[in-house]
């Protein structure tokens, strides 16, 4: 857990934080939900260095399937950049962000102006899988790995090329709808546990993503809060006073599951599988002021059952 918050939070902006796959969320065994959907398949295979993703499809929903065949991690992500920016001016942003120490580094003006829809993560020689809808339009799939073992990332962007129509799709019945918006979650307070579908819908004008952790019965937002505070530099303690450790520490959380990032109107949906426990739901994306989401109390608790 302290890797990811640590990595979110801190090191790595917007998505360009590490791959971070659903861990215990999703089912290793039995058929899977999101296939018994019935959308086209989209398979992709990537070595971690390149990838077999077709540079031209129809407009639809698909269901990804990224097999993952390398030793990394690796992150299947779908952008569209704002008119007048380029492929070379996202790489050239990349470059520095990868060739920086921390977060030292300065966010190009359209990097704001992206148009972020989410995608497929998953662990060294494993499978990740998710729903999304490709619109027409020109869009970058970014194959972004990472090496855990030496916290290395690396960035290959390539163009896909979408056309036609957008086409008429149903509602996919029985989906656990997950919305973001500014500073929120909504969500049912309490999910029944087992193999199920989640929703994640930004209905926010900022980019959201979600981050979901095991947490002890009982825990309360506030502590949540105080320990994504202890990210930052240690406050100097009053003289003669003792410092404070936070009442929930990071031994206490554990990852579950991670989304990518969405911009305002986009959404996935993906199988997990959740065992009873309360969880916590947060996001870490940073508002204009650079001040994080989870900050200003985009924290959400709620328990399965």
């Amino acid at each position: 857990m302290k890797r990811l918050f640590a990595i979110v939070a801190v090191s790595l902006l917007f998505s360009l934080v590490a791959p971070a796959a659903a861990q215990d969320a999703t089912p290793e065994t039995g058929p899977s939900l999101l296939a018994e959907l019935g959308y086209p398949e989209l398979r992709v295979t990537s070595d971690g260095a390149t990838s077999d993703m077709p540079t031209e499809l129809e407009a639809g929903r698909y269901h990804i399937i990224l097999e993952n065949t390398s030793e990394v991690d690796i992150d299947l992500e779908f952008y569209q950049l704002p008119e007048g920016t380029t492929i070379e001016d996202l790489e050239a942003f990349f470059a520095e962000v990868s060739e920086s120490e921390g977060p030292g580094f300065a966010v190009p003006d359209f990097f704001y102006d992206m148009v972020f829809n989410g995608g497929a993560t998953s662990l060294a020689g494993e499978t990740g899988e998710v729903v999304l809808d490709l619109m027409p339009g020109e869009w970058v799939v970014n194959l972004l790995t990472y090496d855990p073992e030496t916290d290395e990332t690396a960035d290959v962007l390539n163009t896909l090329t979408v056309t036609g129509e957008e086409p008429e799709v149903e509602d996919v019945a029985g989906a656990i709808e997950i919305v973001m918006a500014e500073m929120y979650f909504e969500a049912p307070e309490t999910i029944v546990a087992g193999p199920q579908i989640w929703n994640v819908v930004n209905n926010g004008l900022q980019v959201h993503h979600v981050v979901l952790s095991l947490v002890p019965d009982g825990t309360t937002e506030a502590q949540v809060l105080e320990l994504a505070s202890s990210f930052g530099p240690p406050a100097s303690p009053e003289a003669g006073a003792t410092p404070v450790e936070p009442a929930l520490s990071f031994e206490d959380v554990e990852d579950v599951f991670y989304s990518l990032l969405f911009s305002n109107g986009q959404s996935n949906w993906y199988e997990l599988d959740l065992q009873p426990g309360t969880y916590a739901m947060l996001c870490f994306m940073p508002d204009p002021s650079g001040t994080s989401h989870v900050m200003l109390g985009m924290i959400e608790i709620f328990t399965v059952e």
